[in-house]
């Protein structure tokens, strides 16, 4: 039993025991497993991290400026953990002491990159925000930060980048205050304030500027319009700094309506709460609208003439002032009518600015009838009446303005508007008949610079009249008086686009193509490729002989206009010089058909047909020609030129005869005759006629060819010598006349070897 016992208690340990191996196996097992799960995800993390690596030292390869950013964040990560992970209170010493590191760690990124604006300016973005946040968590500003002012300034432009404009006026603010003569950050300063609305700040940021720099015209000129109709005393200071430095500051007809308004504005203000700068009344908000819109920032304009509205909805002011920043805004006209007609409701003149915003919309026949029924209503409104007839002539509709002018009673004529209207309509009509004939109608052009005469003595500051006269005085051939009357109209009108085009075509009339070419691109910053730019830079182009580059001009401007009968007469005379006749002759039969009484496009389709040959067509062209006009003297020469060419010289004689009747001093007469004699054999008429074209021209080579090759037949070799002179004198590189002259010149010589040796 004992031993029996014993063996059992054996069996038992024995089964326990490999129980327990089984179970230390499995465990192994797992283990085995969890430790290859291990080493798989440390191989996987490894090539990731290996990965990462490798992309971080491509990155920083081609953009080794980056290093810098891992030392900026380190530095934030300590700064951070200083400030707040620590659990130890910190004096306010200390934290200032950090965050100035951490602001001057940002600050050295921004250094290290500044060849690199994009690579650094992407990269401290989120590093730029940081800092912020952290100034904002430890209840800190700029003025805590152990700064120098210009770092104060940069600081100020990277947090300006990243939109946090509280933290960038402090800094400016801070940088002014340390640097009292450095105005970059007070201009920055101004224009975070501008962009805010904040205009009693903006004008204590200006005269800081002016205190600086005295003569600053931007800041003069903003300054000017910012005190608009509230203070005068400084805004005489400024138009006075302005004229001496040379400058026009006369504000255009919108900014003198806004100017009022907020005029009026600011004296109820002042009478309900004079010492406060923060609206706290309509009419508060409304001053504030009215000099955010003059300096240009519309949208925060709109937020203030609501709240203007708001407080109280019935002032007509700032209902119209509200129509016109809706239209300025674009893509609002019916809530722009809607609030100009409320304006109206209340007793406030705003149907020229209605008419102005439909018209401006595209709609002229709604601008047209709202002009209308005002007539209808008050038939002595000199303004609209003129407004209805400018909107009639842009759209094409010259006969129906002239109606509504003639239907204007003698009282309405007092008013300049009607002349300045009358004149345009001449003008139309004026430049009408240049289509249909090619030359003005100097009856109209004095007919319109009357009327631009009385618009101007009823209204010296009429701007549209002072520059329709310098078109019309730029048509006459007046030049010096219509560069007069351009300057007044851009004192006058110093933003309208008209005045630096009218400009262009004037000094390009005057051959000063520089500065007409100054000009175009003024004109073009608001017309961009409208068809006049387009137009003036054709005939520049054409007039200092580029030819290819005109003929595109032109092309650009019949694209947009295709009835533009002067870009195609002038295109046609470019492809002609070109001798891009197939082109040439297609503008020559679009003019002659759509204009059939414009000589000038009948001599250019003659001119072609005689460079392609075609006398006989060329003949008729010109016969029908001179038929239309009987002393059109080039027709007729022409008609000489092709008559001998047909072989038919009796006939030739006539129209030339006729064409030196009428021009005596005509070169290309005098000389298509001397070669029609020179046919007749009748060489001493036909050298006559060379000579008086030389006389008459005296570039004109053709002419001195035949006189030296008539001279050197005839055996005078020192005439002929000094008839190749002549010649050489026109052109240096004519070879023929080069080698004739040396010829001429050893018979001379010769000759006088010869007269020396017999005596």
């Amino acid at each position: 039993m004992g031993i029996l016992a014993l063996l059992g208690l054996l069996g038992l340990a024995n089964w326990i025991l490999w129980m327990r191996h089984q179970q230390v196996m499995r465990q192994r097992d797992r283990m085995v497993n969890r430790v290859g799960y291990l080493e798989g995800d440390l191989t996987a993390t490894s090539q990731r991290l290996d990965l990462l690596s490798r992309g971080v030292d491509t990155v920083f390869g081609h953009t080794p400026e980056l290093h810098g950013l891992l030392g900026i964040h380190r530095s934030l990560e300590t700064a951070e953990s200083l400030l707040f992970d620590q659990g130890v209170e910190v004096s306010s010493s200390e934290s200032c002491a950090i965050a100035t590191h951490a602001a001057r760690a940002v600050l050295e990124g921004h250094e290290d990159n500044e060849d690199s604006d994009e690579a650094m300016l992407a990269g401290l973005y989120p590093l730029v925000n940081r800092i912020a946040n952290l100034l904002d968590a430890a209840e800190m500003t700029a003025e805590d930060l152990e700064l120098t002012g210009s770092e104060q300034r940069r600081l100020g432009e990277l947090f300006h980048a990243t939109e946090r404009t509280d933290k960038a006026a402090e800094c400016y603010r801070r940088a002014h205050q340390l640097g009292a003569e450095d105005a970059s950050a007070l201009r920055s300063l101004a224009t975070i304030q501008r962009e805010e609305g904040d205009v009693e700040s903006l004008d204590r940021s200006l005269e800081r500027l002016l205190a600086i720099d005295p003569d600053d015209v931007e800041v003069l000129k903003e300054q000017t319009l910012l005190l608009s109709g509230t203070d005068v005393e400084r805004v005489v200071r400024n138009r006075r700094r302005l004229e001496a430095l040379g400058i026009d500051s006369n504000p255009t007809l919108e900014e003198n309506t806004i100017a009022d308004l907020a005029s009026r504005a600011h004296e109820i203000r002042v009478e309900v709460d004079p010492l406060s700068n923060e609206p706290a009344t309509a009419v508060g908000w409304l001053e504030r609208a009215a000099k955010l819109m003059l300096l240009g920032e519309v949208a925060v304009a709109l937020e203030s003439v609501e709240n203007s509205i708001e407080m109280d909805p019935a002032a007509p002011d700032a209902w119209l002032l509200h129509a016109r920043l809706l239209a300025a805004i674009g893509g609002k006209t019916p809530e722009a009518i809607q609030s100009v007609r409320r304006a109206t409701a209340l007793g406030e003149y705003g149907i020229l600015l209605e008419a102005e915003i439909l018209e401006n919309d595209g709609r002229l026949d709604a601008a047209r009838e709202v002009l209308e029924e005002h007539l209808e209503k008050d038939p002595h409104d000199a303004e609209v009446r003129g407004r209805l007839a400018l909107i009639l002539l842009n759209a094409g509709s010259p006969d129906w303005a002239r109606k509504i002018l003639n239907e204007a009673s003698e009282l309405s004529w007092e008013s300049a508007s009607l002349h300045v209207m009358d004149a345009r309509l001449l003008l139309e009509s004026a430049d009408r008949h240049v289509n249909e004939m090619g030359v003005h109608d100097d009856m109209i052009l004095l007919q319109s610079l009357t009327a631009f005469d009385d618009a101007i003595e009823r209204d010296r500051e009429s701007g549209q009249a002072w520059l329709g006269r310098a078109r019309v005085l730029r048509y006459q051939g007046m030049y010096d008086e219509a560069e007069v009357a351009i300057v007044r109209a851009r004192r006058l009108l110093s933003d309208n686009p008209a005045i630096p085009l009218e400009a262009a075509r004037l000094f390009t009339e005057m051959g000063r193509f520089d500065q007409a070419n100054t000009m175009l691109a003024e004109a073009a910053t608001q017309m961009h490729n409208h068809p006049p730019i387009n137009y003036v830079r054709g005939l520049i182009a054409a007039r200092q002989g580029r030819l290819s580059e005109a003929q595109s001009m032109f092309t650009k401007v019949l694209e947009a206009e295709p009835e533009h009968i002067r870009a195609r007469l002038n295109r046609c005379s470019a492809a002609l010089l070109r001798e891009d006749l197939v082109t040439a002759l297609d503008d020559a039969n679009a003019i002659i058909e759509a204009r059939p009484n414009l000589g000038l496009a009948s001599q250019r389709r003659a001119e072609i047909l005689m460079n392609l040959g075609d006398w006989i067509e060329a003949e008729a062209e010109l016969r029908r020609l001179a038929e239309l006009d009987p002393s059109h003297t080039m027709a007729l020469v022409h008609q000489g030129t092709c008559l001998i060419a047909m072989e038919r010289p009796e006939q030739a004689e006539i129209p030339l005869n006729k064409a030196l009747q009428i021009d005596p001093e005509n070169s290309d007469a005098w000389y298509q005759r001397g070669l029609l004699y020179l046919d007749f054999n009748r060489m001493e008429e036909a050298f006559s006629d060379f000579k008086r074209a030389a006389a008459s021209d005296a570039k004109h080579l053709d002419a001195r060819l035949r006189i030296a090759a008539i001279l050197h037949e005839s055996g005078n070799p020192a005439k002929a010598a000094a008839a190749w002179r002549d010649v050489l004198d026109v052109d240096p590189e004519h070879r023929l006349a080069r080698r004739r002259h040396e010829e001429a010149r050893e018979k001379v010589a010769l000759s006088a070897s010869r007269t020396k040796t017999q005596v």
